[in-house]
C-alpha cells in the first residue's frame, strides 16, 4: 500500500522563500467607546405611519426615473396610494398614467409633488417608516443632485438633495455590503429648539428617520439573498411579483399595473418579515436597526443586558489589543491533493465556532465585567512540551487554551499571511515559518504546530487570560420567543444552550406534520443564525471609513510598543468588539483541523482539502473502500468525547453528500464519493454512475459568482444531463454545475489541462458581471462619461451597470481606436491600455454588450472586442494555490508547504478580498493592494538583514524605494520578455523561481505570455527553447538559450528585412523557424 502524502516535514529539496509577512495591528481612533448615558434624550422612534414606494426607470446608462408607485398607511389601514412621474415624460406616456390612475382610484402626482407632499410632508413630518426593496437605488432616483457624504458615520457614502427647499434635510446613504446600507436624514438647517431650550442646554435629538430595506431584513432573518420575486415566493405572500416585458419602454397599462403590484408585494413582504422579527421578542431593538445576521446576534446580547467589553473595561491597554490582533488569523482553507480525482469521506464539525466557544468557556468572557491576564511563559512551556494527542480528547484541556504565546519560529508549521509567489493579494497559508523576530500566536496554534512537525515551538513569552466577575443586571431570555427555550445568562452557557435547542428541534422534524414541520424548520434556522451571529463575527467587527485627510495615529502591533503612522483610513471597532474571543475561536478551529490531519495521517489516510470547519479525508492508492470507510469513521469517532452538548452525537460528522441519493442516509449506506480540488474553496464532490458519468453532489461557486449566468435553467446544454441532486443541495447555479461537470469529464478522460467549453453557444457571448456605483470612488471612474452631461442623463449613485472584460486587441485595433478617440474632452488613453467596458444593466448579457462603452473615454466598445465566457473561464480549472509548492497552474498531486523566512513584518488593517471585483471593473489586479501601516518596511529589512541577503531575495533597492517603500517600475523590452517567458516554459522549471530570479511576479510572466501570443511571437501550444544568434549591425547577441559554449557548427544564417540576421541550427523545423523570424523582425 502507498503511504499517504504527509506534508508535516520540510522537503529536503524545497527552496526557502524569503518574504515579508503581515500581521493585523490595532490603530485606535482616539475616541472612547460610545456609552448609553442615562437621562440623555434619544430620538423618537417611528410612528405607526409607513410609506412604501418603488420606482421604474429607463434602461439606458442614466436609468432616469420614469414613474413610481407608493402606498401610505396608518398601521394596516391604507391611507392613500398613487403614482408619481417625471414631468419630462412624453405626452403619450403621461396620458397612459392619467388613464390608469383614474380607472384604479390612484392619486397621480409629479415627482416633485411626491417629494414635497409625501416623502417630506408625511414620511418625514409624521416619523413614518420608509419601506422599499433596494432603497438606495429608489431614493437616488428622486434626487436632483448628490455629493460625497461627510461625518464620521457616513463618510464614504453619498448625500442626496431631493428638494429645492434649503430647509429640508437631505438624505445620506452609505453602502455596507450587497445586502445592506446605512440610510438617514441629515440634520436640518432650520433650528427647532427655542432660546429657552438652548439656555437650559436642552438638546433636541436629530430626527434621522426610519428606513427599512426589505432586501436587507430578509437576508438578516434568513441568512439568504433574495430577489423580490423569490422572497414573495418564500414568504408565500398573497400577492406575487408579476412579469412584464416593457421595462424602460413605452408605458402601458400592463406596465403600470406591474409597478403598482410591486409596491403591494413589497408591503406584504415587510409585514411577513416584521412578524418574523417580532417572534424573536427583541423589544430593545428596532427592526430598522437590523442590517445583517450579526445585528440579530447583537440584539440578543442587548436583550440580556450584556454590556460590551470595551464599555466595562475601557482602560484595557492598547498595546495588549495590538498583541491580540497580531495573533488573529481567519479560518484555515487549503487544498492538499490538487487537480487529481480522489475518493474521499467528506466530514464537517458540529457547529465549529459555538463548539470551541463552549469547550474553552468563552461565554464567561462575554458576560464578564472585564478580564485579567498574567505572564506565565514557564508554565505554558511545560504544558506545551507535555501535551499529547490523547490530552486533546479531554474537554478539560481546551479550558486551558485562552492563552497567547510569543514564540521564535524555527521551521514551525504556523499560519502565515504573505503574498506568496508574488501574488498581488496577501493570503493565509499553514506553512513552515522562520523568523528572527518573535511573533504572537494562540496556544492552540502552537499545539497544532507541535502535532504537525513533532516539535514544540520555542516560547519567549506567554499571556493567559481569565474572565472577571459576571456583570450585574443580566436578564434571562426566551430564544426565538419560545418560553421552552429560556436561557439564564449567568447560569447557562449561551452557546451550549443554543446548539442543544437546535438539536432538539431538528430531532422533532422527521415525525412532525404540517404546519408543525414548517414552524420547526423556521425555529431551527433561527437558532442556527443566532448561534453563528453571536459566536464569532461581532467580536472582530471593525468598520473602515475614509478620512478627509491624513491623520497621525498610533499603531499597536506584536512588538508591544506603538509607533506613529499617517493614515487615510479609520478602523472603528464595532459595539461588541472583543478581539481576544475572535482570535481564540479561530485558533481553536484551526487546531481542530490540525488534529484531524494528524489522526488521519496516523491512520494511514490522506486529506484532499479543508475549509474552516470541514475536511475531506482521502483514500490512499491501494486501499480497499471498506477499509477506507472503517478508518475514516474511526477518525471521526476520535472527536466524540469533545461533544459538549446534551445530545451526545458525533462532533466530526459525516456529511449527507457521502450517502447515496434517496433514503440511503437513514440506512447508513455510504456511496463512493470522489473529490476534485483546484485551490482553496474551489472544489467539487461527486459520485460516478454505473456508466461512469459524474453525479455532482456538492460544488463551490468561488471564483464564478461575480459573473452573470451565461444561460438560464430553461436553456441548459443538451450534452450535460440534468443534475440528479437539487441545485440548492449542491450549492451552485445550473451553469456553474455544468462547468464543474466538464472539468470532471476532462479529468476522467485523461486531459485535465484541456476542458471543453464549447458545450453551450452562450459561452461565445461576452462575459458580463453586474455591479452598482455604490461609493463616490466608484462613481468617479465615470467622470469622463458624465462630463458635460445634464444631471438627469448622468450615471448616478447606485445605478446598475454591466461590466465586461476587454479582450486583447490586435495592434491594428489599438491604432484604429486611438486615431478615432476624442482625447480633448475625454481622458487620454495610453496606446497599450485596454478599454474599461461597461454598459447599462441588462439580465441578457449579450444584449447589454451591444451598448458597451469605455468608462474612461465614453466611446463605444464593439462586442467582438470583449472577452467571452469561454475566454474568461479558460483557466478556471487550473486555478493555482500560490501559498504552497507544487501548486502552480499545471501542477497536479499533493501540494507541499512552503518554508517562509520572514524578512520583515508588515502591520496591516482589516483585510478585504475584493480582487475579483477589481478585475471585472478593469483595475490592475497585478498592482499593489492597500499599503501596510508601516510603509518603510524596506528600510527596516535592509537594516535587520545582511545587504547581500536582501539583494539575493529582493533585489538591490534604490534610494527612492528605501525611503518610500514604493518600488520603481522597470520597462522590459520585448527581447527580455521573450527570454524570461522562454525560461519559464522550460521543462521542470518552477515559475515562482523564475519570477524571483528576475524580481518580478508570476503575473508578469502570465501577462507577457498572453501579450507575446497575441502578437504572434509565441506559440499557442507551448514555448519552444531553441538556440538562436541574432546579429544587428556589427554586434552579435544571444537572446534565447545560446550560451558561450553552444556549438555553432551546422548553422544557417538568414537576412531579415529590418537589416538584422538570424543564425539557427540547420535542423530547426520550418514552423519554428517562421516564428523565430517573426520574433526577430518584431524586435
Amino acid at each position: 500500500m502507498n503511504r499517504p502524502h504527509s506534508s508535516t516535514l520540510i522537503g529536503a529539496g524545497d527552496p526557502t522563500d524569503a518574504l515579508p509577512i503581515a500581521v493585523r495591528a490595532f490603530v485606535p481612533t482616539g475616541r472612547s467607546p460610545k456609552k448609553l448615558v442615562k437621562g440623555r434624550r434619544q430620538p423618537q422612534g417611528a410612528s405607526e405611519w409607513t410609506l412604501t414606494f418603488d420606482t421604474e426607470t429607463t434602461t439606458d446608462a442614466a436609468q432616469r426615473l420614469m414613474f413610481g408607485t407608493f402606498q401610505v398607511r396608518q398601521g394596516d389601514r391604507l391611507d392613500q396610494a398613487g403614482i408619481f412621474y417625471d414631468p419630462g415624460l412624453s405626452e403619450t406616456d403621461t396620458e397612459t398614467l392619467v388613464r390608469h390612475a383614474a380607472a384604479n382610484g390612484l392619486k397621480l402626482i409629479t415627482k416633485g409633488e411626491f417629494v414635497e407632499e409625501i416623502f417630506y410632508g408625511i414620511a418625514y413630518d409624521l416619523r413614518a417608516t420608509i419601506i422599499g426593496f433596494n432603497l438606495p437605488f429608489d431614493i437616488s432616483r428622486l434626487a436632483m443632485r448628490h455629493n460625497s457624504a461627510r461625518g464620521e458615520v457616513m463618510r464614504g457614502g453619498f448625500t442626496f438633495q431631493l428638494s429645492e427647499d434649503p430647509w429640508k434635510p437631505r438624505i445620506q446613504i452609505k453602502h455596507l455590503s450587497a445586502r445592506a446600507a446605512l440610510i438617514q436624514f441629515t440634520k436640518p438647517r432650520q433650528r427647532f429648539d427655542t432660546k429657552g431650550m438652548r439656555r437650559k442646554r436642552f438638546v433636541q435629538p436629530v430626527r434621522r428617520g426610519s428606513f427599512i430595506d426589505v432586501k436587507t431584513i430578509a437576508a438578516a432573518l434568513t441568512s439568504r439573498s433574495f430577489s423580490l420575486r423569490k422572497l414573495a415566493q418564500f414568504l408565500e405572500t398573497p400577492h406575487q411579483k408579476q412579469s412584464v416585458e416593457e421595462h424602460g419602454g413605452p408605458i402601458t397599462d400592463t406596465y403600470v399595473a406591474y409597478a403598482v403590484n410591486d409596491t403591494q408585494v413589497t408591503w406584504e413582504c415587510y409585514g411577513a418579515l416584521s412578524a418574523k422579527f417580532d417572534g424573536h421578542g427583541l423589544s430593545a431593538t428596532r427592526l430598522s436597526q437590523v442590517l445583517s445576521e450579526a445585528s440579530i446576534g447583537k440584539a440578543y446580547l442587548k436583550e440580556m443586558g450584556i454590556q460590551p467589553w470595551r464599555n466595562v473595561q475601557p482602560d484595557f491597554p492598547n498595546d495588549r489589543i495590538g498583541i491580540i490582533m497580531s495573533a488573529y488569523y481567519g479560518g484555515r482553507s487549503e487544498v492538499h491533493l490538487r487537480r487529481v480525482i480522489t475518493q474521499v469521506l467528506y466530514c464537517d464539525f458540529l457547529s465549529m465556532y459555538p463548539t470551541v466557544c463552549t469547550l474553552m468557556g468563552l461565554w464567561r468572557f462575554v458576560i464578564a465585567r472585564g478580564m485579567t491576564w498574567r505572564d506565565n511563559a514557564d508554565e505554558v512551556a511545560r504544558f506545551l512540551e507535555s501535551v499529547s494527542l490523547s490530552d486533546l480528547r479531554k474537554p478539560g484541556t481546551w479550558a486551558l487554551l485562552p492563552t497567547l504565546v510569543q514564540i521564535a519560529p524555527e521551521g514551525d508549521t504556523l499560519p502565515v499571511r504573505a503574498r506568496f509567489s508574488g501574488d498581488c493579494q496577501a493570503t493565509i497559508g499553514l506553512n513552515y515559518l522562520t523568523s528572527e523576530r518573535p511573533l504572537w500566536f494562540t496556544l492552540a496554534d502552537c499545539i497544532a504546530a507541535k502535532l504537525l512537525t513533532g516539535k514544540a515551538p520555542k516560547i519567549v513569552r506567554a499571556i493567559t487570560f481569565a474572565p472577571g466577575a459576571p456583570q450585574g443586571e443580566l436578564k434571562p431570555i426566551a430564544i426565538a420567543g419560545n418560553t421552552d427555550y429560556r436561557i439564564e445568562p449567568t447560569t447557562n452557557d449561551f452557546y451550549r444552550s443554543l446548539i442543544d435547542l437546535r438539536t432538539a428541534t431538528k430531532a422533532k422534524l422527521p415525525i412532525a406534520g404540517e404546519p408543525e414541520a414548517t414552524r420547526l424548520k423556521r425555529e431551527e434556522q433561527a437558532l442556527k443564525i443566532i448561534a453563528n451571529a453571536t459566536s464569532y463575527g461581532i467580536f472582530v467587527e471593525v468598520n473602515v471609513a475614509d478620512l478627509d485627510k491624513r491623520e497621525e495615529r498610533f499603531c499597536h502591533g506584536p512588538g508591544g510598543k506603538p509607533f506613529q503612522i499617517q493614515t487615510l483610513k479609520s478602523e472603528d471597532p464595532g459595539r461588541y468588539f472583543h478581539p481576544l474571543l475572535a482570535t481564540l475561536i479561530t485558533g481553536a478551529a484551526r487546531l481542530m483541523l490540525a488534529i484531524t490531519e494528524t489522526v488521519a495521517l496516523g491512520a494511514g489516510l490522506d486529506w484532499a482539502f479543508c475549509d474552516t470547519d470541514s475536511m475531506a479525508l482521502a483514500k490512499p492508492e491501494g486501499m480497499d473502500t471498506q477499509t477506507f470507510f472503517a478508518l475514516a469513521k474511526s477518525v471521526c469517532a476520535w472527536f466524540d468525547p469533545l461533544n459538549p452538548y446534551a445530545h451526545k452525537g458525533p462532533t466530526l460528522k459525516i456529511e449527507d453528500a457521502n450517502f447515496a441519493t434517496g433514503n440511503a442516509k437513514a440506512k447508513g449506506l455510504l456511496a463512493d464519493l470522489f473529490c476534485l480540488a483546484l485551490s482553496a474553496k474551489r472544489y467539487v464532490l461527486f459520485n460516478l454512475s454505473a456508466d461512469g458519468r459524474p453525479i455532482v453532489r456538492k460544488a463551490s461557486a468561488h471564483g464564478l459568482g461575480h459573473l452573470l449566468a451565461p444561460y438560464t435553467d430553461e436553456n441548459p446544454p443538451a450534452s450535460i444531463p440534468k443534475p440528479a441532486v437539487p441545485l440548492a443541495e449542491i450549492g451552485v447555479a445550473r451553469w456553474q454545475h455544468d462547468i464543474w461537470y466538464q472539468i470532471i469529464i476532462a479529468a476522467l478522460e485523461g486531459h485535465p489541462d484541456q476542458v471543453d467549453l464549447s458545450y453551450h453557444v452562450s459561452f461565445d457571448d461576452p462575459a458580463a458581471s453586474r455591479y452598482a456605483a455604490t461609493a463616490p470612488a466608484l462613481l468617479r471612474w465615470l467622470d469622463p462619461y458624465n462630463q458635460d452631461l445634464p444631471y438627469a442623463d448622468q450615471v448616478k449613485p447606485f445605478n446598475f451597470l454591466t461590466a465586461f472584460q476587454a479582450s486583447r486587441f490586435s495592434a491594428q485595433d489599438f491604432e484604429t481606436i486611438e486615431r478615432g478617440a476624442d482625447t480633448g474632452a475625454r481622458k487620454a488613453r495610453r496606446r497599450t491600455e485596454l478599454p474599461r467596458p461597461i454598459a447599462p444593466y441588462d439580465s441578457d448579457a449579450k444584449r447589454a454588450s451591444t451598448k458597451a462603452f469605455d468608462r474612461l473615454t465614453g466611446r463605444p466598445v464593439r462586442a467582438d472586442q470583449l472577452k467571452t465566457y469561454r475566454q474568461a473561464l479558460a483557466q478556471y480549472h487550473l486555478s493555482p494555490e500560490p501559498k504552497f509548492l507544487n501548486a502552480e497552474y499545471l501542477d497536479r498531486g499533493p501540494a507541499r508547504r512552503r518554508h517562509i523566512e520572514a524578512t520583515s513584518i508588515d502591520h496591516i488593517g482589516k483585510e478585504a478580498d475584493r480582487w475579483e471585483e477589481q478585475f471585472f471593473l478593469g483595475l490592475d489586479v497585478t498592482g499593489r493592494s492597500e499599503p501596510p501601516y508601516d510603509r518603510g518596511r524596506k528600510r527596516v529589512s535592509s537594516r535587520r538583514y545582511r545587504r547581500r541577503h536582501v539583494r539575493r531575495h529582493r533585489g538591490e533597492p534604490m534610494l527612492q524605494e528605501v525611503l518610500t517603500g514604493v518600488e520603481r517600475r522597470r520597462r522590459w523590452s520585448v527581447e527580455e520578455k521573450l527570454s524570461i517567458v522562454a525560461e519559464a516554459c522550460a521543462e521542470g522549471i518552477n515559475l515562482s523561481d523564475v519570477a524571483r530570479r528576475h524580481d518580478i511576479t508570476r503575473q508578469h510572466i502570465y501577462q507577457w505570455r498572453r501579450e507575446l501570443r497575441d502578437k504572434g511571437l509565441l506559440s499557442d501550444a507551448r514555448c519552444v527553447f531553441v538556440p538562436v544568434d541574432v546579429a544587428g549591425d556589427e554586434a552579435h547577441r544571444d537572446i534565447i538559450g545560446a550560451g558561450p559554449g553552444t556549438e555553432r557548427a551546422h548553422r544557417v544564417e538568414i537576412g531579415l528585412r529590418n537589416g538584422r540576421s538570424v543564425r539557427v541550427a540547420a535542423d530547426v523545423p520550418e514552423a519554428i523557424l517562421h516564428r523565430i523570424i517573426r520574433i526577430a523582425e518584431a524586435t
